[in-house]
């Protein structure tokens, strides 16, 4: 009788756990900022929609679009989260990558000055942070000094610092005398007394600036897996848009920080931010192709690096549907 009650027990509460186990896969997923921008990875591994769609994630912080390229290419990693404009530049190289999602169109980054800088002229032999030359705050800086008539190393020195958090610490510390920030970052910075040379968001400037990057390799192999990633990055962005406190309390944890008062704005931008259908926009990816020098010349088809297929499969299959029952605003 005893041995009955175990075998029933193994086979109600046990088995059933370890099958669920053995039928997850998992993801290692590189993301290129602690900040708002990767909220719908934040919110998947906290409200449990890996693990709802058979999906074992490995979050991991990787400073640099171009690094995290490299491991793309190098096989290590299959599925990434960045900023397009550093998957584009390696495409233009030959690199087998494709777009699979978007999900910010607009620019938010910032450029944050010691308040003795009064205006961009003034800029002028001063030395400014990015993360990584090629990538988005490089390409925006770049793009952000042109507008002023800036020109990059010559009138202004350019630094590579690394993640968002290395440029925080080299613009209080003095290292530099400005650098490219997320908006996560700002109302921090202006609290140290701060503040914003130039909002790109207020340039007329068409850019992407959040997606979901993969080697083509990878996508052939594993297309189910990639699939079942978008849903948890779609249901994320769902999450995201409609539970603020929850929300506000997951992006608290990863930026570390508990002042409600950064939170809410920090909130409040992206939440407006966020596409809720992140297909990838081919105007935003057209902009960072023609920032890229060696493109000018290359006969490159965007066709081939931009696949909205998945997205469009699950919208197809009903997956918004069930988000949105009342249809997903675009």
């Amino acid at each position: 009788m005893r041995r009955k009650v175990m075998f029933l027990i193994l086979d109600i509460f046990i088995l059933p756990f370890v099958a669920e186990l053995a039928s997850a896969q998992t993801l290692k997923i590189p993301y290129v900022s602690i900040s708002g921008f990767q909220a719908p990875l934040y919110l998947g591994e906290r409200a449990g929609l890996f693990k709802k769609n058979q999906l074992e994630a490995q979050l991991i912080y990787m400073p640099g679009g171009s690094l995290i390229v490299q491991t793309l290419l190098s096989g290590d990693v299959g599925v990434a989260s960045l900023a397009p404009p550093s998957a584009v530049a390696a495409w233009v190289k030959g690199a087998e990558l494709a777009l699979v999602a978007g999900g910010i169109e607009r620019a938010l980054n910032v450029l944050m000055v010691n308040p003795k800088i009064k205006k961009p002229d003034d800029l002028k032999g001063k030395r400014v942070a990015i993360s990584r030359f090629g990538s988005l705050s490089d390409i925006s800086l770049r793009d952000a000094l042109a507008f002023y008539k800036l020109r990059a190393n010559q009138d202004v020195q350019v630094a590579q610092m690394g993640g968002l958090g290395e440029r925080m610490v080299a613009l209080t510390s003095g290292a530099v005398d400005g650098a490219i920030l997320n908006v996560d970052q700002v109302f921090q910075a202006e609290k140290l007394g701060f503040q914003v040379l130039i909002d790109l968001r207020k340039l007329p400037l068409t850019y992407s600036t959040q997606g979901i990057v993969v080697s083509k390799d990878f996508l052939r192999v594993q297309r189910s897996a990639v699939k079942r990633f978008l849903r948890v990055y779609i249901e994320g962005i769902k999450v995201f848009k409609t539970d603020k406190e929850f929300s506000m309390e997951t992006l608290g944890r990863y930026i570390k920080t508990s002042d409600r008062e950064i939170l809410s704005k920090t909130y409040d931008v992206y939440r407006e931010a966020w596409e809720t259908v992140p297909l990838v926009r081919r105007e935003g990816i057209q902009q960072a192709l023609d920032s890229i020098p060696e493109a000018k010349n290359a006969k490159v088809n965007l066709d081939s690096l931009i696949d909205n297929s998945l997205i469009q499969e699950l919208e197809r299959e009903g997956f918004l549907k069930e988000l949105y029952p009342e249809g997903a605003k675009r």
